[in-house]
């Protein structure tokens, strides 16, 4: 056991330095362009996919073999660059462009809903709630210096172990498909 970790190479800073912007990335280009923020809402597909795809490239690209640990840890910083410069993007878009990301997805979300809904009154209630969030996701939002931190912080935190557990899959992976052969 010891021996093993004696001859394995070490990732070096410029090897996390590139899982770091490519998991960024992927973040980025997920939660802000239109109709791919559609990929986190089917449980944060796009943030999970960022941590995967990152340390994939990573340990192909460096040679490297890391633990779970590490990869998840790698991850995990991932995850918490990409959720902050991704709000700061967003934020930028919103007061540059007017633009807010996500919201093409959610009305075609409620557009599927009230497909669904026509001619089930017991679920017109939710597809109600549905319209009012879309009203409410629509109307102009003016953030704070402090409210901008938070939300850079929330989704960087929130990012964070999801992207984690995305590095920790590529591991698991490529282990799987070193012992088949």
């Amino acid at each position: 056991m010891a021996t093993d970790n004696v001859n394995q190479p070490v990732l070096p800073f410029s090897g996390k330095l590139f899982a770091v912007l490519l998991g960024a990335s992927i973040i980025i280009v997920s939660t802000t362009v239109p109709y791919l923020t559609l990929l986190n809402v089917f449980l944060f597909a796009g943030i999970f996919l960022a941590g995967t795809v990152a340390l994939h490239q990573t340990i192909m690209r460096f040679q490297v073999r890391l633990t779970y640990n590490q990869a998840f840890i790698l991850g995990f910083v991932t995850g918490l660059v990409g959720g902050v410069v991704s709000e700061g993007i967003t934020f930028l878009l919103m007061e540059l462009f007017n633009y807010r990301p996500g919201t093409e997805s959610l009305a075609l979300v409620i557009d599927w809903a009230l497909e669904l809904a026509k001619g089930r009154p017991e679920v017109q209630q939710q597809v109600q709630a549905l319209i009012a969030a879309e009203k409410q996701a629509l109307a102009p939002v003016k953030l704070s210096f402090i409210d901008i931190l938070m939300n850079m912080l929330f989704s960087g935190v929130f990012y964070a172990p999801i992207t984690g557990l995305g590095g920790t899959f590529a591991v698991l992976r490529l282990k799987r498909k070193a012992t088949r052969g």
